[in-house]
């Protein structure tokens, strides 16, 4: 009898410690699931285009780390030669992203010649890529795009320099990725800045930009 006794309470025993590890497992599964909606969602709750339609969420996604919570900002000032349009993405991570496109009286080699400089030797060679007369240039953490835009009211045939729109976009903190992905992402933010700048801007030149800005050349890093 008290054998028979001994293998319930061994069986009961069993289940039981088998019942609690389920348990065990399926709070921590539950747990885990909890923590990241709450704490890694952040940019996944934005709009499917941040900065007043300007930018695919993903691409600031791709750039900028989990965070709990994250909130987004465009908007546009000036008309003309004096437009200004301005983008920011950040996080509670003291995280973010921001970049602006302006039009300016400049050449692409003065565009250049500039960029070759700025930042100083942290920011690393300034990489360049482009088709047509789109061209995009970046560093470690900044970004820059040159796109020729006559803007409205300017009579570009009797300016001393030709006129574009030139964006730069960098990012503060941390980032999710490094090095050549890094130069890559913010030249894809950069971009579509530029393009949703080029229709508000109302520029003059019928610009054709491509689907996509190419990749800088294999072997880049930071």
């Amino acid at each position: 009898m008290n054998e028979v006794r001994n293998k319930f309470v061994v069986k009961k025993s069993s289940r039981d410690f088998v019942i609690g590890v389920v348990i065990v497992c399926g709070l921590a599964i539950g747990g885990l699931v909890g923590y990241q909606q709450i704490f890694t969602k952040g940019l996944d709750r934005l709009p499917d285009e941040v900065c007043d339609g300007a930018v695919d969420r993903e691409v600031a996604a791709q750039v900028l780390p989990d965070a709990r919570s994250a909130s987004e900002d465009g908007s546009v000032t000036g008309t003309g030669e004096n437009l200004f349009f301005g983008c920011r993405v950040d996080t509670t991570g003291h995280s973010l992203v921001s970049g602006e496109v302006k039009v300016q009286a400049v050449s692409a080699k003065s565009w250049s010649n500039f960029y070759e400089g700025y930042g100083g030797a942290e920011e690393g060679k300034a990489l360049q890529v482009g088709v047509g007369e789109v061209r995009a240039l970046s560093k470690t953490r900044i970004a820059s795009i040159y796109a020729p835009c006559a803007p409205r009211g300017v009579k570009a045939s009797t300016a001393r320099q030709p006129y574009a729109l030139i964006a730069e976009v960098r990012v503060l903190g941390e980032s999710r990725v490094k090095g050549a992905a890094l130069r890559q992402d913010l030249t894809n933010f950069a971009y579509q800045l530029t393009q949703h700048a080029y229709k508000v801007g109302e520029c003059q030149d019928a610009l054709t930009f491509p689907k996509e800005i190419p990749s800088y050349p294999s072997g880049a890093k930071g």
